[in-house]
């Protein structure tokens, strides 16, 4: 995982910044006065931002951004502490402020306006909330005043804060509960009983992950293992709108990416990696990819070549 914190004192220093994540055209309030400061943590999968903004920008993103950055890949999700973050689609507004957090697709014609703001920003991939949840529902506002809400609001900042004593794969691994809690929010899935449910939901997935390739993991043992029934397990993850297929697969495939990622296994065959993973080797490639939007192969050499630069 990389850390970096960048500032700007000046309009035009915040637009070659700001550029470098998403392109999009500026205007500023009072550009002369203008101050931003932002600190980023970042790894192959997941992007967490935190900023500090003073002074009123408006962004737009246009055609030309849209060709020369698709954007289509990801979401932004933004989390204000202070401050009203409003995004603007043709005839649709999204707004949040304290307590909530803007769904932002950027591979549309938009226009995004930030007063005075300090807050967080979450760069998802599309997959992890589009599998759980239609696109179409993805330029909304989600209300985090519940407990789930806090509790994701919670794990967002201290992962900021403890940016320095985190792995990659803690890192990853953080996000993918963000995302999780996210869209049980945006799905109205927090009332006491929905939140047990995702609580056992979150051990199935984390004992299937420490598990798979090397121990039992079908059903019935993973039962025993965590002192349920299968129907009891079929039926909190039928609750949270799954299966023990699904989560099976799901916690196999981020396993994997895992494994593809790490510089010790470099020398180790793809196939090999996928069987430790428990996949059949002809069918992991088609699987990695329809999940994480790239081969196997591409991903491996992508991300041990950012490891191999200079602060990788």
């Amino acid at each position: 995982m990389q850390c970096y914190a960048v500032t700007a004192s000046d309009s035009k220093s915040w637009t070659t910044i700001a550029n470098g994540f998403v392109p999009m055209d500026y205007q500023y309030g009072d550009p002369d006065r203008w101050y931003s400061g932002l600190t980023v943590q970042e790894s192959a999968v997941y992007r967490l931002l935190r900023w500090e903004q003073r002074g009123i920008s408006t962004s737009f993103r246009t055609r030309t951004n849209i060709r020369h950055g698709p954007c289509d890949d990801f979401y932004w999700v933004v989390v204000p502490e202070r401050g009203v973050y409003s995004v603007r689609y043709r005839d649709e507004v999204t707004r949040a402020h304290s307590g909530q957090a803007a769904v932002t697709a950027l591979d549309d014609l938009c226009q995004i306006h930030i007063p005075l703001l300090s807050a967080y920003a979450i760069q998802l991939p599309r997959a992890e909330l589009d599998h759980r949840a239609a696109p179409a529902e993805r330029n909304m506002t989600i209300d985090l005043n519940s407990g789930l809400g806090r509790v994701a609001q919670a794990m967002i900042r201290s992962t900021h804060a403890e940016q320095a004593n985190l792995s990659d794969r803690e890192f990853n691994a953080i996000c993918d509960r963000v995302a999780e809690l996210l869209c049980l929010i945006s799905l109205g899935d927090t009332h006491p009983q929905r939140a047990h449910h995702a609580q056992i939901a979150a051990q199935i997935r984390q004992y299937v992950r420490a598990n798979v390739g090397r121990g039992d993991v079908r059903l019935p043992a993973v039962a025993h293992a965590l002192g349920w029934s299968p129907r009891q397990l079929r039926s909190v993850l039928h609750h949270m709108g799954t299966t023990y297929r699904d989560v099976r697969r799901e916690e196999a495939l981020r396993a994997a990416r895992d494994l593809l990622e790490d510089p010790a296994r470099e020398e180790v065959p793809i196939q090999e990696l996928a069987v430790r993973a428990g996949f059949s080797p002809a069918w992991f490639s088609a699987a990695f990819k329809t999940r994480f939007g790239e081969t196997p192969r591409d991903f491996r050499r992508r991300r041990l070549a950012e490891l191999a630069e200079p602060g990788g």
